[in-house]
């Protein structure tokens, strides 16, 4: 970091760099700083600061890049992880073209690269532990909201009207349990990130446990980076993104959702158990006695809907063997991906937020990222 230092110490430019990260914005920043930490700097400077921080991050991350692709980045940890899991999604972020003069140049919205990096420890079981769906995949508004999060349009959603009792049979399921993480976000091309991950998991001993596991949703980029960096990982579709394409192909063949939600279920407990030709055999027939389908029929007609779905569970089936998944200890679901960049989203993402490209996304990322992580990136900064 170059920035300030002829200002400020470096204990001081900590307290900068982590008001500009745990605010909404560098202004808010600015207030917090002189009121709580003391420090007189305005919301401008606080940027510059937290610029030069995400760059030197940034640097340093490409510097581990180069080092595992000489073959000479060190692994970083004593202990093997018990169970090693990495996990992969996409984020937005608004950006807006650099050294454009006054006003806003080019806006537009970004799609970002986030990993999760996560040391669990679970138990494995001779037989699937949970073989019965759990009472919160049964859940009608959870489920209704957790499709609609996923395609970006849950706000303002009301709850369904239900008179029935939420299920409570005592039917649950926990996961592996998270012992530590670490987190990568970039705008990188699907390629250079793939590296960076296989860097940054290479440091952490993750190749060297004895159980691993990659977990995404169906994307094919996300399956290239797992087939080129992580092919001795168990892949892992994501059950709830599995549970989404249920979800709108029920009620698509339905042509409601009041009555779509008990086919949901049926195809829900299917996926669960595995059965995911069962699910296939049902939405194969379901076309078939249909009007023929063409090339080029709207996104919302029934037809296509329930077609992608088919497609995707087709292209993922060979990730969606859960029973197996429960018994090895593994996860089932990217639920701590998703919140993770729920995390990242609350700093960086908004409509009132543009962020100059490349730079400064990438350094706001890379801040953000170190920040959420369980290691000592961030404060090495300032020693």
């Amino acid at each position: 970091m170059q920035i300030g230092r002829e200002t400020f110490s470096p204990g001081v430019q900590r307290k900068v760099v982590l008001a500009a990260i745990e605010t909404r914005s560098f202004q808010r920043a600015e207030k917090v700083l002189e009121v709580v930490g003391e420090v007189d700097i305005s919301g401008r400077h606080v940027g510059r600061i937290a610029q030069a921080a995400g760059t030197s991050l940034h640097k340093q991350q490409q510097a581990r890049v180069a080092a595992h692709q000489a073959r000479e980045l060190p692994v970083e940890v004593k202990n093997v992880p018990e169970l090693a899991v990495v996990e992969m999604d996409g984020g937005r972020i608004h950006t807006r073209a650099a050294e454009q003069g006054p006003g806003t140049h080019h806006p537009a919205w970004k799609e970002t690269k986030n990993a999760l990096f996560m040391r669990m420890k679970s138990p494995t079981h001779a037989d699937d532990p949970c073989p019965e769906l759990p009472d919160s995949l049964q859940n009608r508004n959870r489920i209704r909201t957790l499709v609609l999060e996923m395609s970006g349009s849950a706000d303002g959603v009301e709850p369904v009207d239900d008179e029935e009792p939420v299920l409570d049979s005592g039917r649950h399921y926990a996961g592996p349990q998270r012992l530590l993480r670490t987190c990568l976000s970039s705008l990188e091309e699907v390629h250079s990130f793939g590296r960076s991950m296989a860097a940054e998991a290479h440091r952490k001993g993750f190749y060297q446990s004895s159980r691993q596991a990659f977990v995404a949703d169906g994307m094919k980029c996300n399956w290239t980076v797992w087939k080129r960096h992580f092919p001795t990982f168990t892949p892992i579709v994501d059950f709830l993104h599995a549970v989404s394409y249920a979800y709108r192909a029920a009620v698509a063949v339905s042509g409601d959702e009041d009555f779509g939600w008990g086919l949901c279920l049926e195809w829900t407990r299917a996926l669960w158990q595995g059965r995911v030709g069962d699910v296939l055999e049902e939405l194969t027939e379901w076309l078939l006695s249909q009007p023929q389908v063409d090339d080029h029929l709207d996104a919302d007609d029934p037809r296509e809907i329930v077609r992608t779905a088919a497609t995707y569970l087709t292209n993922n089936r060979s990730r969606m063997n859960y029973p197996a998944y429960r018994r090895e200890g593994l996860p089932v679901t990217s639920s701590l991906m998703e919140s993770l960049i729920k995390e990242i989203n609350w700093r960086v993402k908004g409509t009132e937020k543009l962020w100059n490209n490349p730079a400064g996304a990438t350094g706001i990322l890379a801040l953000k990222a170190a920040a959420l992580s369980d290691d000592d990136r961030l404060e090495s900064l300032f020693q």
